[in-house]
C-alpha cells in the first residue's frame, strides 16, 4: 500500500467515515499489522472505551464468519459489507462473531497473524454493530488476548473452556476493564479497571500456554 492511500485511509478512519469495498480490500492487503491494529483499536474504543465484555455459554442475537476455510479476503469483505447493510436496515445485530475455521485431518488453521487482520478489517468495517466478538474456543485464550488490541471487545465461549478469574486476568493484562454479560448483552457486573502499566510491569504477568 502506498503511503497516499495509507495516508487517506487513516483519516477517514479518524474522522469516522464509512469505508468502501474497495478499502477494505486494501485494508487486507496492507502488510502493516500495527498500523492496522492502532487503526481498529482506535474505532474500537470510540465505540467501547476501555470495556471489555465477555460471556460464557451459548451466543444470542449475534451474526457470525468463519474465516480460514479457502475464501478470499474479497469475500471476507463481501460478507462484513452485506451484515452492514442488513444492520442499515433493521439494525437488530449486537455483534459479530468471528470463528477461525477448524480444518479437519491435517489442514492448517489460519495463521495467528491472518487472525489479528480479519478482526482489524472486520472492526474498520462494521462501523453500525457495537461489537466484534472473540470465539476463545476456536482461538485460544493467547490469541484472544491479542485480538483485544486489533478491535475486539468481546470475549465469548463455552464455560467449560475458561474460567472467569482466568478471564479477567486476560482482559486485565491487555490493558481493559472486564464487564461480565448476559447472552443478550446486558451488564452483569463492571469489575474495577486495569492497573496502570507502571503496575502492570511491577508484578510478573501471566503467560498463557
Amino acid at each position: 500500500m502506498d503511503a497516499g492511500l495509507k495516508r487517506e485511509l487513516e483519516a477517514k478512519v479518524y474522522a469516522g467515515d464509512r469505508l468502501t469495498r474497495a478499502e477494505g480490500e486494501a485494508l487486507y492487503a496492507s502488510d502493516d499489522l500495527a498500523w492496522l491494529g492502532r487503526l481498529a483499536h482506535h474505532r474500537r474504543t470510540e465505540l467501547n472505551g476501555d470495556r471489555v465484555t465477555f460471556f460464557a455459554g451459548p451466543q444470542s442475537e449475534a451474526a457470525s464468519m468463519i474465516y480460514g476455510d479457502r475464501e478470499s479476503p474479497a469475500d471476507r469483505v463481501d460478507q462484513v459489507l452485506r451484515l452492514r447493510d442488513q444492520q442499515d436496515g433493521n439494525g437488530a445485530v449486537p455483534a459479530l462473531v468471528l470463528v477461525r475455521h477448524q480444518p479437519a485431518g491435517d489442514g492448517t488453521a489460519a495463521a495467528p497473524t491472518e487472525t489479528l487482520k480479519t478482526f482489524a478489517v472486520s472492526r474498520l468495517l462494521l462501523d453500525n454493530v457495537r461489537h466484534v466478538t472473540c470465539s476463545w474456543a476456536s482461538h485460544s485464550l493467547p490469541v484472544a488476548q491479542l485480538t483485544l488490541n486489533f478491535g475486539a471487545d468481546d470475549l465469548a465461549g463455552p464455560a467449560e473452556a475458561a474460567e472467569t478469574d482466568d478471564l479477567l486476568t486476560l482482559i486485565w493484562d491487555a490493558g481493559f476493564r472486564p464487564v461480565e454479560r448476559t447472552a443478550d448483552h446486558e451488564v452483569v457486573r463492571e469489575h474495577e479497571p486495569a492497573p496502570s502499566l507502571a503496575g502492570r510491569r511491577s508484578e510478573p504477568q501471566q503467560v498463557w500456554a
